[in-house]
């Protein structure tokens, strides 16, 4: 059944409408369209002719609406003439908290094999005939130390489906499936490759496969990833967009990727050194946002103004903020949010921060609400993933504190 999305007439449906961790559908009417489309430029290069299948990273602030932009990617007319697309969020089929390079590969083999054959399509014969032996020998080294036994009798799709849960929901196993895959990885990289081939010849299309949230993984997890194991992960002859963390685009592991990197921006509210400036582009589009979603009789003009600065220009932050706003609305029976509800909103934000900022961070922080800069790549990697320091870009890329954060950081 389609979803509807319909602009709330009041507050109940309004906090509905504004789910923080909702990726829209390609075509929703919630959604808005950022200056300079920077999507298009992800685009332009997966339609160029290229010698090899290129591998590109996809990044931006958590919230900043990577998925959405990924789904409305997947969906492009010209993107599907040209490619068969295997779209899937990494967090569906591993554990993010505990991935490493073999899982993503083999979620790669995975999702190839299961979406294409989902879609009612076959791989060749021969095909099935060398997969069924790759299975068959995995599952062989596997019965001295774990169990893949409701996969034996239940094909490959099973068996791909039966591996990915216990990557997602078993450590042991999941350390023993590492070990059985990771010194045959060579294996894993000619089946997935096989794949990819017989696909492309069956649909006289390339393959394009989109990874989302592999931007959620730590950091070093992030390292071990896209940059120790940076040669495994661009063997498959395919076209892949991966997501990830903004944190690693501050470290000096970054150059790995810096060629092949595609970032998706803030929204500027004010410019540089200069908070109390206001970006009339940056709050319109952020009022659009907003009014995309609910009527403009729901909030009052100065919790709106208020609501979209507290945003900072971050979809996901500025949805959070009007959901707690428009709950404090309904909890005191009014019928529209006003700017108290606003400030509770920011109050229970800076709490949040509180409860995880380090010690030493408020140096940092204070450092950069004084002057926008970006110094010492050491200390704000993790800033920057938790949301305490957000980027934005005008001729240079420069960037600022949460404004939820300004005032526990002047007060410091």
């Amino acid at each position: 059944m389609q979803e509807e999305f319909i602009i709330a007439e009041d507050l109940d449906l309004a906090w509905s409408n504004f789910e923080p961790f909702y990726p829209l559908p390609a075509n929703s009417p919630f959604h808005v369209e950022r200056k300079g489309k920077p999507l298009n430029r992800l685009k332009r290069a997966l339609l160029r002719q290229h010698r090899q299948s290129p591998k590109y990273f996809f990044s931006g602030h958590r919230g900043c609406g990577k998925s959405t932009e990924l789904n409305r990617l997947a969906a492009d007319s010209k993107i599907n003439e040209k490619f068969f697309i295997v779209k899937y969020s990494v967090k569906e089929v591993c554990d993010v908290n505990n991935l490493n390079y073999v899982d993503v590969l083999f979620s790669i083999g995975a999702q190839l094999y299961i979406q294409y054959i989902d879609s009612g399509k076959e791989l060749k014969p021969e095909l099935i005939k060398q997969l069924e032996g790759w299975k068959h020998s995995i599952e062989k080294i596997s019965e001295k130390e774990t169990s893949i036994e409701a996969s034996i009798d239940g094909g490959l799709r099973t068996f791909f489906l039966s591996v990915l849960a216990r990557i997602r929901s078993e450590d042991t196993t999941r350390k023993t499936i590492k070990e059985i895959i990771e010194p045959r990885l060579s294996d894993l990289i000619d089946k997935i490759n096989l794949i990819i081939a017989n696909i492309e010849s069956n649909e006289k299309k390339k393959v394009l496969v989109l990874i989302d949230d592999l931007d959620k993984p730590r950091l070093e997890q992030a390292k071990e990833i896209f940059y120790n194991s940076q040669t495994p992960i661009t063997q498959p002859i395919c076209h892949i967009v991966y997501t990830v963390p903004i944190s690693i685009f501050f470290t000096k592991e970054f150059t790995a990727i810096r060629e092949s990197r595609f970032f998706l921006p803030n929204v500027k509210l004010h410019s540089k050194n200069d908070r109390n400036s206001k970006d009339e582009e940056g709050y319109g589009l952020m009022g659009q946002f907003i009014f995309h979603r609910m009527k403009a009789r729901l909030i009052q003009p100065d919790a709106l103004d208020l609501a979209i600065t507290m945003g900072a220009g971050v979809f996901r932050e500025t949805a959070h903020i009007i959901q707690i706003a428009a709950d404090s609305a309904i909890e005191n029976d009014r019928d529209q949010i006003i700017e108290e509800d606003v400030k509770r909103a920011e109050r229970e934000i800076r709490s949040d921060f509180r409860r995880i900022l380090k010690t030493e961070d408020y140096a940092t922080l204070k450092e950069i609400c004084m002057d926008n800069e970006i110094k010492g790549i050491d200390k704000i990697g993790r800033l920057l993933h938790n949301l305490s320091v957000l980027e934005y870009m005008n001729d240079e890329t420069w960037c600022d504190i949460h404004p939820t954060l300004v005032e526990l950081v002047e007060n410091d």
